[in-house]
């Protein structure tokens, strides 16, 4: 169902007066310590695009896998709620059944017993009527929801013993166009592709050969599927004993024939009462016969293949064009062939532009090996049929691989191309506007084709409530993962939730808020209200590692939090599978942990001094607190404890001193850790502040350091991350980082260009040069880039690199070729590297090196 209506952020979840809460379905369990997703009722109330997945009763969750050769009646009805025809006028498309698709003369509601895939299910005509011609009774059409490429129809009676095939009878096919002198008939034109001739008694399976009837896709183009019975035994259907023909039931006793013998030994057939009243001698046999049962039991279109194209703007795709005239964009995708689009590749005034394009976003990624394209009447002389995963090339354009590239040739009316197979989500169909008068071409479907499981697939929990401020330790996951796949989990956390707000008819119709506002109060529905993630909520966080357990990286503690997985997979034949996640939490010591490290910078590498921890928690009164912490530093780093503090925050102003905490105990761990046990803090205590003193030695030019809070005696003793912040206003630095600003508070240090003349001409030595350095006192994700300038200055080559933490030494490599992928002629060449931050305020220089480097050959 569309979404209509504002969101409104709000820090609790609020009942509006007049207003209906939104039915969420839920996606997890939540237990006392752990969100639990294990179940294919879970799984199907998680988010992802339609059609993507498939779950299995036992809740595993796996890619679509796209196919080949597919029998196009099975998804009708998920074509029909794509593009509901306008024979099922204002029918909501969720309401629409596979019943919509079936017109028919004799028991229509049977029809759809062809369509099931159960050869024991059948369709059976009602007894005609003697005073109207069979085929005018004995028919139905089937709408297959959308144009196909049919390779093959089948016609499946059922098996011997359950009934009989058809006496005679037609099958015709129609693309949906209505005749060409008719164009106002309500009806298509259709085109027998079969025809018995002789009298059919025992052939049970009739298979109809279609690739000759458009030989440039070697299919037909099939959007529905006729069939006509022409005659019929009716009572004569097949001939029993006498015993056989008493055991019938009423319904399937046919008829009973009488015959006279004639002098000559011949038998000639007379009515029962002329039978009764002939001398013994002159009576013939008694015929008894079982009535006919006509019986059809499947109806198979075998085409190309799932087609990605329709069912693109249920995915959450778009298709985008650059071209100045206005198009129809959804009449290439709607599986009509009647709606078509009336394109110019030739104008009279403009200057050629070969870069018009339309741009299919499928919403969705697939291995792509096939297109086919049907035109209303001309075609395009020249175009060029491109794809593309979404990778983005230098200048921040997406990067596209041609596919198919066609020339001037005979005219026909539907054509495509076959392909190596491509992961892609975007398909781009480009062409050129040539002077050359007015030409155009008129397009009435684009399809695409593939084969595999789809190889990237995301799916999104619902809105995960923990009961309150919770901590959120780790998340593991089980699924198999064969060579080639991975799933990557991912979560977001917040505290507050916003609102939207649906609008509805009477008649439960959603409507936008400006067109509810304007209906009579009569015809108003219900306002319902979905409660989704607020303002306040984090990004994604970076992808967990372990499956077994890895720690929650989202900031905690928080209210609320969603879950994303994605699938992914490097060959068509490849999926992962998902089974569960769970996740793990506690309560925390405190809403809050705030730390930071002063000083957080040093001027000389490898000298021992002491650094000072300060952390400041925010309590609700029913936290428990906590009596223990641990400091932990990167393994090239030795932590040894100085003291440790704790007062309130005016203690740490410098005027006053704060109280060095008593019965400290040291727990011994690693040398790369502190681990203290002390008196609890908790709230409304004395101590609003704790500063942990300690030594260490910085031997590279930056380290983060991590620490955790916990109540030994509480729920099990949970670490609670302390997260980087302002835990004092008078200390610099908000962070828990601590960097080297050895060369005089520079950002970029240790600049070097390794070789600074190389050769890349492939022979293997010097093929490449590094330019090494490091950068240092930066506290975010700024990016770094290495700029390379001609002695023109002429930028020829952008190379950068973004990480989730800039700090840390670089080696970006350059290879000698500029951003067309082309070698540079020899020469010297200056590079600048650069970290793109904010300084303002900070007395740093250095956020931008020059050098030197010479390409000889």
């Amino acid at each position: 169902m569309s979404v209509f209506g504002r969101v409104l952020f709000i820090g609790l979840a609020l009942a509006l007066a007049g207003t209906a809460v939104w039915a969420q379905q839920v996606g997890h369990q939540v237990r006392s310590n752990q969100v639990v997703i294990n179940s294919r009722n879970h799984w199907q109330n998680w988010e992802s695009a339609p059609g993507t997945l498939t779950i299995s009763p036992d809740g595993e969750v796996r890619a679509r896998r796209i196919e080949k050769n597919t029998n196009a009646v099975f998804d009708i009805v998920d074509y029909l709620r794509f593009n509901p025809p306008a024979s099922l006028g204002s029918k909501d498309a969720a309401e629409i059944v596979l019943a919509d698709a079936v017109k028919g003369g004799s028991n229509v509601a049977d029809v759809v017993n062809l369509l099931d895939g159960d050869i024991t299910t059948y369709w059976q005509p009602d007894p005609p009527s003697a005073d109207r011609n069979l085929a005018s009774q004995w028919w139905f059409v089937i709408d297959l929801g959308r144009v196909v490429f049919a390779k093959e129809l089948v016609v499946r009676f059922v098996e011997e013993g359950m009934g009989d095939p058809f006496l005679l009878f037609e099958v015709l096919i129609s693309d949906g166009l209505k005749p060409a002198r008719l164009q106002n008939s309500e009806n298509p034109a259709f085109k027998t592709v079969l025809r018995t001739l002789s009298k059919n008694k025992s052939q049970r399976v009739f298979t109809v050969d279609l690739t000759n009837q458009e030989p440039t896709v070697q299919a037909a183009a099939v959007r529905f599927v006729q069939i006509l019975v022409t005659d019929t035994d009716g009572l004569l259907g097949t001939e029993v004993s006498a015993d056989e023909y008493e055991v019938l039931s009423a319904e399937t006793r046919g008829a009973i024939q009488h015959f006279k013998r004639q002098p000559d030994g011949r038998e000639v057939p007379v009515d029962q009462d002329l039978y009764d009243i002939l001398d013994e001698e002159r009576r013939g046999g008694i015929r008894y016969f079982r009535r006919e049962l006509p019986r059809l039991a499947e109806l198979e279109v075998w085409n190309e293949g799932d087609e990605l194209t329709a069912g693109i703007l249920d995915r959450g795709g778009v298709i985008s064009t650059n071209a100045k005239q206005p198009l129809a964009l959804t009449k290439f995708v709607d599986g009509d062939l009647a709606t078509f689009n009336r394109i110019f590749y030739g104008v009279s005034t403009a200057v050629a532009d070969p870069e018009l394009e339309l741009v299919f976003d499928l919403g969705s990624f697939y291995w792509i090996d096939a297109f086919r394209m049907i035109y209303n009447n001309s075609l395009f002389p020249n175009y060029r049929m491109d794809f593309s995963d979404g990778s983005l090339a230098p200048d921040g354009s997406i990067q596209w691989t041609t596919r198919a590239e066609l020339s001037p040739r005979p005219i026909v009316r539907v054509e495509g191309a076959d392909f190596g197979p491509i992961k892609a989500r975007y398909g781009r169909f480009q062409w050129t506007l040539n002077a050359i008068g007015a030409r155009t071409a008129d397009i009435s479907e684009l399809q695409f084709y593939g084969e595999g499981f789809q190889p990237e697939v995301s799916l999104r929990s619902d809105l995960i409530r923990l009961g309150g401020s919770r901590n959120l330790l780790s998340i593991e996951w089980d699924a198999d993962t064969p060579p080639g796949t991975q799933v990557l989990i991912q979560t977001r956390t917040g505290n507050e939730l916003g609102e939207i707000l649906h609008y509805f008819k009477k008649d439960g119709t959603p409507v936008t808020e400006s067109e509810y506002n304007k209906l009579l109060s009569l015809f108003k529905g219900d306002i319902v209200a979905e409660q989704v993630p607020g303002s306040d909520w984090s990004s994604w966080s970076a992808s967990y590692e372990e499956p077994t357990g890895s720690p929650i990286t989202s900031p905690s503690p928080r209210e609320f939090l969603t879950v994303q997985a994605t699938l992914l997979s490097e060959a068509p034949e490849l999926s992962p599978t998902l089974r569960s996640v769970r996740l793990n939490f506690a309560n925390p010591v405190a809403q809050r942990l705030l730390g930071e490290i002063g000083p957080f910078a040093v001027d000389e590498l490898g000298v021992q001094r002491q650094f000072s921890l300060y952390v400041r928690p925010e309590f609700d009164r029913r936290d428990p607190g906590f009596d223990e912490l641990l400091l932990l530093a990167p393994p090239n780093m030795e932590l040894s404890l100085v003291s440790l503090y704790g007062g309130q925050v005016a203690d740490f102003d410098g005027e006053a001193s704060p109280s060095e905490l008593t019965a400290v105990e040291i727990i011994p761990t690693g040398r790369d850790s502190l681990h203290v046990r002390f008196d609890a803090i908790q709230p409304n205590g004395p101590t609003e502040v704790l500063r942990l003193d300690f030594e260490t030695a910085l031997f590279v030019t930056g380290a983060v350091l991590q620490a955790a809070l916990r109540n030994s005696s509480a729920d099990g003793g949970t670490w609670q991350r302390i997260d980087p912040g302002e835990a004092l206003t008078q200390v610099v630095g908000n962070t828990t980082t601590i960097i080297s600003t050895v060369e005089h508070n520079a950002l970029l240090t240790d600049v070097a260009v390794l070789p600074e003349v190389f050769s890349p001409n492939g022979d293997g030595i010097n093929d490449r040069t590094v330019f090494a350095f490091n950068v240092v006192r930066v506290g975010d994700d700024s990016p770094v880039a290495a700029e390379i300038y001609d002695l023109g200055a002429h930028q020829i080559r952008h190379l950068a690199q973004k990480r989730p933490f800039s700090t840390g030494p670089y080696a970006i490599e350059w290879d000698g070729r500029d951003d067309s992928g082309r070698l540079v002629p020899p020469g010297l060449y200056l590079v600048q590297l650069s970290v793109d931050t904010d300084i303002e305020g900070a007395q740093v220089k250095n956020t931008h090196v020059l050098r030197t480097v010479s390409v000889a050959y």
